[in-house]
């Protein structure tokens, strides 16, 4: 009777052993699964895509303006100053010009020979009051016609290299202080120029006076 007792007791236990085992047994199966899957699976990306450089197809209707959209408005914007300054497109026959005072002056070109047609041209870049400044300061009215005198200008200025950095910001106006560079052959310096822009409407214009700029 003892003996039947000892060995019931030893199986009792031996099933004890075996159960507790297979129950250490399966958490540890599972964490080397879960080690396994962490192992295994794809890190997430999560660097975005830079975003591309805004290209600007025509500066007259740029609605947004920042640090890169402000240079090509300022490209056009000296490209209609020096077309205003040398006086316009010729339509055919010679340049006509008059003294006065000693200087010798042109008549404006047929394109931009009368005050509204000079703005017009103007401030597809310009604020009105910065065409107004430009017209005040180069333009004159002589027998009834614009005339300016009768001298080219030039910069050397690399405007289509320059960076811009933004001073102060309202919904509608902006100061960006600009970095030029010259020519990489001329040793000089960058020129810093702070310019003006202001919202008319839907598109940006410069603010500032042409001649303060170029």
């Amino acid at each position: 009777m003892k003996s039947k007792q000892i060995t019931a007791g030893i199986l009792s236990l031996a099933i004890g052993l075996t159960s507790a085992g297979m129950a250490m047994a399966a958490p540890a199966a599972n964490g080397a699964q879960s080690a396994a899957k962490t192992q295994s699976a794809p890190a997430k990306k999560t660097d975005k895509p830079t975003a591309p450089a805004q290209k600007v197809t025509d500066p007259a209707l740029i609605k947004s303006l920042n640090h890169e959209t402000a240079i090509p408005l300022l490209v056009d914007a000296e490209k209609r100053y020096f077309y205003a300054l040398s006086g316009g497109t010729g339509t055919g026959g010679e340049m006509e010009t008059f003294t006065e005072n000693g200087k010798e002056y042109r008549y404006l070109f047929a394109d931009i020979d009368t005050k509204d047609e000079l703005l017009k041209y103007l401030m597809k870049s310009y604020t009105k009051q910065a065409s107004e400044f430009f017209i005040k300061k180069f333009i004159i009215v002589h027998e009834g016609r614009l005339a300016q005198l009768n001298a080219d200008t030039g910069n050397l200025l690399e405007f289509g290299r320059a960076t811009a950095k933004m001073i102060s910001m309202t919904p509608t106006k902006r100061v960006y202080k600009i970095n030029v560079p010259f020519p990489k052959e001329i040793k000089e310096s960058s020129k810093y120029i702070m310019v003006k822009f202001e919202k008319v409407g839907d598109y940006w214009r410069v603010d500032t006076a042409p001649q303060l700029i170029f």
